[in-house]
């Protein structure tokens, strides 16, 4: 999977450019609008524009 420009924090659905990729995973993300940090709660533009 290539990396993202950026991922949407599920939160409050701001878009995030703070993020890290190792070895094809997202291992590090961090919201500056709700501080959230959980790689769980974040996801690509495509996968939010399925999830609605």
């Amino acid at each position: 999977m290539d990396e993202p420009e950026y991922l949407i924090c599920l939160q409050c659905e701001t878009p995030t450019y703070q993020f890290e990729y190792l070895n094809g995973r997202l291992v590090t993300v961090v919201c500056n609008t709700c501080g959230n940090d959980d790689p769980t709660d974040f996801m690509t533009e495509a996968e939010f524009d399925q999830e609605a």
